[in-house]
């Protein structure tokens, strides 16, 4: 029987086939790569088993570190996912084993659903130029493929993606070929509200230093920033706890390129396996993103 530790096999070999540099963990991504680009993925046999908490997590820590986050899964408790859609799930890209390694191998268009609609993405300069080539208005076309002026207009305008359907009847008229291929996007800016008095005071801190910051859930480390520098911060109330998770913040931080620090209430370690420990007070009396930099730097 198919389950998560196979899927997670079969997509981590075929990253490394690819020339990915790989960890895998637990919690809102199950594995980091990066090649030319950071990918945060996380696996599921069973789509519906992703909660609203672990997308908001991905999807925030993504977004500080540059990466493309992806969830790579087989079925929901209805069907089986197709091959040739990429789904949408709290607007993180849903793909099957098989179309993650055809998007990341090569350029490939695909149909994309969300809210039981199936689009396409298209190239609209074409569109308007071919239509124009063809002498149509766009209240002509709209109304040979069975359209409003409307549609057709956001359509061009990028202001919606067509469906499939449409596409199909756009190609079919103007003679082109229409599609483009898939590309990973960027998710847009998230700021998560912290799960503790701790993480509260750490991300105050860092952003009266200066430092865009956010706390995260279910995650290896607590906290997520970027300002010149991106940076993770594990968060512990002692060096013992630190000592147990030093190993997985440090592995991540040479895959995400980024610093990597702990903050603790109280400890006197200057730093573990090469990753600085700030004690609270210490962090209180930092005034820029710049300095804390210079003592990061000190500490490794």
């Amino acid at each position: 029987m198919f389950n998560k530790f196979l899927l997670l096999n079969q997509i981590t070999k075929s990253l490394v086939e690819k020339g990915y540099k790989t960890f895998i963990t637990q919690g809102c991504f199950d594995v980091a790569a990066r090649r030319e680009c950071l990918l945060l993925l996380k696996t599921l046999i069973n789509i519906d088993g992703l909660t609203r908490k672990q997308a908001l997590s991905l999807r925030t820590i993504a977004y500080f570190l540059s990466a493309y986050p992806l969830v790579i899964s087989i079925k929901n408790n209805k069907y089986k996912l197709d091959d040739n859609v990429i789904y949408s799930r709290f607007s993180l890209p849903v793909l099957t084993p098989k179309l993650f390694d055809s998007v990341i191998t090569e350029e490939i268009s695909v149909i994309q659903s969300a809210k039981g609609r199936h689009t396409v993405e298209i190239d609209v300069v074409t569109l308007r130029e071919k239509r124009k080539e063809l002498n149509y208005t766009i209240e002509e076309l709209a109304k040979l493929i069975g359209i409003s002026k409307k549609a057709l207009y956001e359509i061009e305008n990028k202001r919606v993606l067509p469906s499939i359907k449409t596409v199909k009847k756009l190609e079919n008229e103007l003679k082109v070929n229409l599609r483009m291929p898939y590309s990973i996007q960027h998710p847009k800016p998230a700021h998560l509200e912290p799960k503790n008095k701790f993480q509260k005071e750490v991300s105050r801190e860092f952003t009266r230093i200066g430092i865009d910051n956010s706390p995260v859930y279910s995650a290896p480390f607590e906290l997520v920033g970027k300002e010149r520098f991106s940076m993770i911060a594990g968060l512990s109330e002692n060096v013992k706890q630190i000592r147990h998770e030093v190993s997985v913040v440090k592995e991540l931080s040479s895959i995400f390129l980024s610093h990597a620090i702990f903050i603790s209430k109280d400890c006197r370690e200057r730093s573990l396996e090469g990753i600085p420990i700030i004690s609270m007070s210490e962090l209180a009396e930092i005034k820029s993103s710049r300095e804390l930099n210079k003592i990061i730097a000190e500490k490794i």
